[in-house]
């Protein structure tokens, strides 16, 4: 009998499109796929929303595979000793994996190539989270790119010379079948009650229809102006918890978008792998200040205003819609994000490492590369050309983006008195920065 490969999936939960599974089909032997439920996920950041989005996408991809005469092992305990258990089981002779950009996951990967090696298995992995590998992207003399805007030409200039388009799989006849799995709930999962679940439904036919829809409807081609409207959900593509998860490819993505001449989408959709580029480069990054002179700052802020903050109940509209919004559905509009942001770090002085965390453990796209990358960019301590003078007046982001107030009364109807005032609080935020950055006048 000739023996199977497997396929491990982590961030990667679709049939079409993956590197992983056109390696592994290129063999031309049975293929099984893996999933393992790590409780080292908690630790991740990997809060209710996103679980719960991850376990519907398990059901879905166990229907898809199905569908082809196959179906989806899933395992629950550490990964390294699943992933083992499952190759011995099926007397595995390799593992095809896409790599997983997290600097975690790359310590998982090197511990998982020696474990499979002593059982007379290989494991091969493949570049797949991004548009263009990180190696192949460099300024034109040939150095790291710096800027965001810098970055994307280069993917550009990549894309041009070497297309890669996204590719389907015909898995007919190829996969080992195995029965349904026996998929936790997330309460059985975090042992308790929950109450945070996300706002679109987890798995990759979900994902691909949503993109479909958001194409046809018209809402892609009105993105370049609508996409701050934070009140209108159809104002953004609400695709990033599928991307996040790898149930859309994000090469079938930037097709659309480019097919539709969607030029804002495309460059956002860039934007994403950007900040992977930037991990890559800082592994640290939601530890430490691309630029370290920040690293220097004193937070002032008390854990009273931030408990405020996370509960929705600053007295700013805009702010407190979004916090609120969050804990609901796991989701917020890039816009109200920024606010939000913006204001815990320049309005309460609190460390914005605090608020990547809530927000990556509460969001159902919680990850760490957009996710850092972006509260950097707000706090003005990362890569960017114009840093901590960047300070958004929740009052006039609420009057222009939200201007008929319907965003506010939907998701904080109640208006509590304001617990500091912008103006005061932009000044002490404006001297802080100065006093360890030097001189930078000015507001965004």
């Amino acid at each position: 009998m000739t023996s199977p490969v497997l396929v491990w999936l982590r961030r990667d939960l679709r049939l079409d499109d993956s590197h992983a599974i056109e390696a592994a089909l290129a063999t031309g032997v049975p293929l099984a796929f893996l999933y393992t439920l790590d409780p080292a996920m908690k630790a991740r950041g990997v809060g209710h929303a996103q679980l719960g989005f991850i376990l519907e996408g398990l059901a879905d991809l166990h229907g898809r595979l199905a569908d082809h005469g196959g179906g989806l092992i899933v395992r629950r305990g550490p990964a390294i000793s699943s992933l083992l258990a499952v190759v011995r089981e099926l007397g595995a002779s390799a593992v095809y994996a896409n790599r997983d950009e997290e600097p975690a996951a790359g310590e998982a990967e090197a511990q998982a190539e020696r474990a499979l090696a002593g059982v007379g298995a290989r494991l091969h992995v493949f570049d797949d989270e991004v548009n263009v590998p990180h190696e192949l992207v460099l300024t034109k003399e040939g150095r790291t790119c710096r800027t965001y805007s810098a970055y994307a030409r280069s993917v550009r200039r990549v894309l041009a010379e070497a297309p890669s388009p996204p590719r389907s799989h015909s898995l007919a006849g190829r996969l080992i079948a195995c029965a349904a799995p026996e998929l936790p709930t997330v309460e059985t999962l975090v042992g308790g009650a929950v109450r945070f679940r996300s706002d679109v439904p987890g798995g990759e036919t979900h994902g691909l229809a949503r993109l479909r829809a958001w194409r046809d409807d018209g809402d892609m081609a009105r993105y370049a102006d609508d996409r701050d409207l934070v009140a209108e959900p159809d104002a953004t593509s609400r695709l990033s918890g599928y991307l996040r998860q790898g149930m859309l490819s994000p090469r079938r993505c930037l097709q659309v978008a480019d097919a539709a001449d969607a030029r804002k989408w495309a460059s956002e959709l860039l934007w994403r792998d950007w900040f992977k580029y930037v991990l890559h480069h800082h592994p640290d990054l939601a530890v430490h200040c691309v630029d370290r002179r920040y690293d220097a700052l004193e937070w002032t802020g008390s854990d009273e205003h931030f408990a405020a903050w996370t509960r929705g109940e600053t007295g700013y509209g805009m702010v407190d819609a979004a916090m609120r919004q969050l804990l609901a559905t796991g989701s917020i509009a890039n816009r109200a994000r920024m606010v939000a942001a913006s204001f815990l770090v320049k309005d309460l002085h609190i460390d914005w490492r605090r608020g990547e965390q809530w927000f990556r453990t509460h969001l159902t796209d919680g990850d760490l590369a957009s996710n850092a990358g972006s509260w950097q960019w707000v706090a003005g301590v990362g890569l960017d050309a114009a840093p901590y003078f960047r300070i958004f007046n929740p009052l006039l982001q609420e009057r222009k983006f939200d201007p008929t107030g319907a965003y506010a009364s939907r998701w904080a109807p109640d208006r509590p008195l304001a617990i500091v005032q912008h103006d005061v609080e932009r000044e002490r935020t404006l001297a802080a920065y100065k006093a360890v950055g030097g001189e930078r006048p000015g507001e965004g």
